[in-house]
């Protein structure tokens, strides 16, 4: 009866516990782990099972930690990293804990695979936002830090530059490279092109102290690729005129803001290689990826992409009046924007007096400059740097003649959009405050620039 009673209450206990054992034999037999006398795997040594299947034969071989073992006990290397994840592109990449299996997940549309929270995960962009579970782009104007997590809560974006966002202050002593500074207007008109048949009166504005560089520019490629777009008429002196911008000074009305029209993949690609491709023109400062061309100008843009970036950074392209009053000193008249009727390369990057290899920037070939490098000396009354050299920078308006006007463009349609201020490989003249150019509105060659303006 006793004898019995512990048999019965080993047989219970056993089956209570997951039994050590009562597959095919009796009660308290050793239970079966592998397949006997089998290749296998004790732990991550590989192994043979013994005879009876209740565990391993000595021996075999102990797989290291770049290895596991595999059921057929053989020691597989491993063909990533444990349980760790990572981006490739915008392929989010996870690794089983053998080390052994990787997982693909191509993150949706408007999200991109980066850092996050100590790991990495497809995630909104920089100047995005959190909204109905889905990443949307920031309002013109306006900024949020990349990594939003749209699967989250709804979030919002702030006041500022997003074009400056996670970027360092390296541009001229050290700076932000989105400082703006104000240009003070006046009731008394300023001389275009310092020459007094042409007359116009200017009022205060913002206008940036540094061309645009190509850390800024990426910050806008990355919220075009994210779905944001410029709305239809955006982009004008709102300041101005009861909100109707600058009057046009060839034909009436005033300015007309961006026409929803310019919407298109080829001003405005859709993805990343689009955009790698169309900025890579001869002499390009952009790169596919952050590099040491961070605190550059970005250059191989054209008009539209210039008016864009503006309004997407709360913006607008300066008027040619505006421009050449800034660069000018106003009232003053200035030939260059410094106060020195001289040049030489202790001003500005151009291709010096003696012509021919004589670049104020890498001769005998010329280069440009990073923004600010000749600052302040070569600083316009303002205080804003290269009006003068490195690239030409866009204007508002299409090129035309002239009329007296008070806060006005040229927005009557013509050929071609102006552009001021010259470039590294040109002569001094081109310099001077006094000369306009212009070029096709599409041409996005590597002496092509911008800076923008704001309002006071």
């Amino acid at each position: 009866m006793g004898g019995g009673g512990i048999g019965g209450t080993g047989s219970g206990l056993g089956g209570a516990t997951g039994g050590s054992g009562t597959t095919g034999g009796s009660a308290g037999a050793p239970a079966v782990l592998c397949t006997a006398n089998q290749l296998t795997c004790d732990g991550n040594r590989a192994a043979q099972c013994n005879p009876e299947g209740t565990g391993y034969l000595a021996g075999g071989t102990q797989c290291s930690t770049t290895q596991t073992c595999v059921n057929d006990g053989v020691c597989a290397n491993h063909t990533c990293t444990p349980n760790s994840v990572s981006c490739v592109g915008e392929v989010l990449t996870t690794c089983a804990a053998n080390g052994l299996n990787l997982a693909s997940k191509t993150c949706d549309m408007g999200t991109k695979c980066m850092s996050s929270a100590g790991s990495f995960a497809c995630v909104c962009r920089i100047n995005q936002h959190v909204q109905a579970k889905a990443c949307m782009p920031c309002g013109a104007g306006t900024t949020n830090e990349a990594g939003d997590d749209p699967s989250g809560a709804n979030t919002s974006c702030d006041a500022g530059m997003p074009s400056c966002q996670g970027l360092a202050a390296n541009c001229g002593a050290n700076e932000s490279c989105c400082t703006s500074p104000s240009v003070t207007g006046s009731t008394i008109p300023f001389m275009r092109d310092n020459d007094t048949r042409y007359p116009a009166t200017v009022s205060s504005f913002r206008l940036d102290k540094f061309e645009v560089t190509v850390g800024r520019f990426r910050n806008f490629v990355d919220a075009v690729v994210g779905g944001w777009k410029p709305l239809a008429e955006s982009g004008k002196h709102t300041h101005l005129n009861d909100g109707a911008g600058l009057a046009n000074s060839v034909g009436g009305g005033n300015e007309p803001g961006w026409d929803a029209t310019w919407n298109t993949t080829t001003n405005l690609p859709t993805d990343t290689d689009t955009w790698d491709g169309s900025l890579s023109c001869q002499g390009t400062t952009w790169t596919p990826n952050s590099g040491g061309n961070e605190a550059k100008p970005i250059n191989c843009v054209n008009w539209y992409r210039s008016a864009a970036f503006c309004i997407w950074d709360g913006g607008f392209l300066p008027s040619q009046a505006e421009w050449n009053y800034a660069a000018a000193g106003g009232n003053e008249q200035r030939q260059y924007p410094w106060l020195s009727p001289a040049i030489d390369c202790s001003y500005a990057n151009y291709k010096g007096a003696a012509g021919g290899t004589d670049y104020c920037v890498a001769p005998p070939l010329g280069s440009y400059s990073v923004v600010g490098s000749f600052s302040p000396k070569g600083n316009g009354l303002y205080g804003q740097a290269d009006l003068a050299g490195n690239v030409w920078e866009w204007n508002l308006d299409w090129l035309g003649t002239y009329a007296y006007c008070i806060n006005c463009a040229n927005s009557t349609i013509a050929s071609s959009r102006v552009v001021r201020g010259g470039s590294f490989n040109l002569p001094a003249t081109s310099l001077l405050t006094s000369h306009p150019s212009a070029a096709f509105p599409v041409a996005a060659g590597g002496n092509f620039g911008l800076r923008c303006a704001r309002t006071p």
